[in-house]
């Protein structure tokens, strides 16, 4: 609810979007962020709380997040390629989405779009000169990073402790006076929506901001460096709406978890499990197949990453890639593809896109023998037969590698010639645009 000069207000008038989550930024937050969170799921609509702080809280990270029942809250997904981890809430039936990064707020905040909503109960980073540290300082920059008709939920966790973050004016102009930020009362939710610690009572001052600048990120781009499947074609869409993504490694799923459990019932002794009970996916089926299906209807939305590429028939389906294979990790995952690369390379692409493990192949074991001794991978004096060496040790009909041998057709023609196993497709990265020509 919201009070504005002793009348009442059922709700704060939270501004509403299209075809697309609110985008919500909440700077430093330490643990703070569960409030805000808290807050955005009561107002029941697709959103995005973006979190930069030196010292994030992630909530897969000791002391863990979970619920009083010892559930998993945040199921981990793929991390954003603008940096930090993400994480989404399985039930609540819409797109949401919770991003952290370790990254000083005043320079993260230059990373992103215009926002539809400014949640800060912190605001030390933006201050630019001691002894010019008061509301009328801080606010109006910030401001500008707001869309029109965009708001500034101000918390008032500090007031106490610090007035002058909360001297405002009923109605403030920036000095260029292309930005106005008026305050429409103050915001009160005293019971906490979502089963959480550190979840607590929240009155904050709200504040609509009128921008008159134009947009300074593309928000469709900036939603495509969060989440990969906005990153896709609408056919390479299709190949994965009905299969959920996978989840984060290292979190057990609930039968691994459950079996643990079971175990520390028969033998308290060996200890409870350390990690909350978890969700069996970061989605629902259903809530997953919307949603991609929506980004297939809507095409103009989405964001592939361009490839350069031929497509070969020496037997089996080869495709030549002009290009980075750390570019297109996302693209080769719905192809289900067995990575076969050298180690640091390799380590690269995982570290990226850490589903790909599951069917990469570790040429270079540290502890073991290598699967291919003496390997010398390019040049005149390369090791014989190696593309055909990488195709015998391939884990799944789809192998992606990068340029080898003298990096010739003809070498390749040769070799494939004589191929008698289940790899359909091999697809070969290149930089060198001499790789590979006819």
């Amino acid at each position: 609810m919201m009070w504005k000069n002793g009348d009442l207000f059922p709700s704060v008038p939270f501004p509403k979007v299209e075809d697309r989550p609110l985008l919500v930024y909440h700077p430093a937050p330490d643990m703070n962020y569960v409030n805000s969170w808290s807050i955005m799921v009561e107002n029941d609509q697709p959103f995005i709380l973006f979190c930069d702080d030196m010292g994030p809280r992630y909530p897969d990270d000791l002391p863990f997040l979970e619920t009083s029942l010892r559930m998993e809250y945040f199921a981990r997904i793929a991390n954003p390629l603008i940096g930090g981890r993400a994480y989404r809430h399985p039930e609540l039936g819409y797109q949401n989405m919770l991003v952290q990064r370790q990254k000083d707020a005043n320079l993260g905040i230059e990373d992103l779009p215009l926002l539809d909503i400014l949640y800060v109960d912190w605001l030390e980073p933006f201050i630019e000169k001691r002894g010019r540290n008061s509301y009328s300082d801080i606010i109006p920059k910030l401001a500008t990073h707001v869309r029109d008709g965009g708001l500034i939920i101000l918390d008032r966790k500090h007031a106490e402790t610090i007035p002058e973050w909360f001297t405002y004016s009923q109605i403030i102009l920036s000095t260029k006076k292309d930005v106005c930020i008026e305050h429409i009362g103050r915001g009160e939710w005293l019971i906490p929506y979502v089963d959480l610690e550190n979840v607590r009572d929240v009155e904050a001052e709200i504040f609509v901001v009128k921008n008159l600048n134009q947009e300074k990120k593309n928000m469709d781009d900036f939603l495509a460096s969060l989440m990969h499947e906005r990153r896709l074609k609408p056919n390479e869409l299709l190949k994965t709406r009905n299969k959920l993504p996978l989840r984060w490694p290292g979190h057990p799923d609930k039968d691994s978890w459950m079996e643990r459990y079971m175990e520390y019932l028969d033998r308290p002794e060996s200890g409870e499990p350390y990690l909350p009970c978890p969700y069996n996916n970061s989605w629902s089926y259903k809530e997953y197949t919307t949603w991609v299906q929506s980004l297939i209807d809507r095409p103009e939305v989405l964001r592939p990453i361009p490839r350069k590429e031929r497509t070969l028939d020496l037997g089996i389906k080869v495709t030549l890639v002009h290009g980075d294979i750390r570019d297109h990790l996302d693209w080769l995952y719905v192809e289900d593809a067995s990575l076969i690369l050298r180690e640091k390379l390799m380590s690269d692409c995982l570290s990226n896109w850490c589903w790909l493990q599951y069917k990469a192949v570790d040429l270079q074991p540290k502890w073991n023998r290598p699967l291919i001794t003496k390997l010398k991978w390019s040049g005149k004096n390369s090791t014989s037969n190696l593309t055909l060496k990488l195709l015998d040790l391939a884990k799944s009909s789809v192998v992606a590698t990068i340029v080898h041998g003298d990096g010739s057709l003809k070498q390749l023609k040769r070799q494939l010639k004589k191929y008698q196993g289940e790899v359909e497709h091999l697809i070969i990265f290149h930089k060198d645009a001499s790789d590979y020509s006819d």
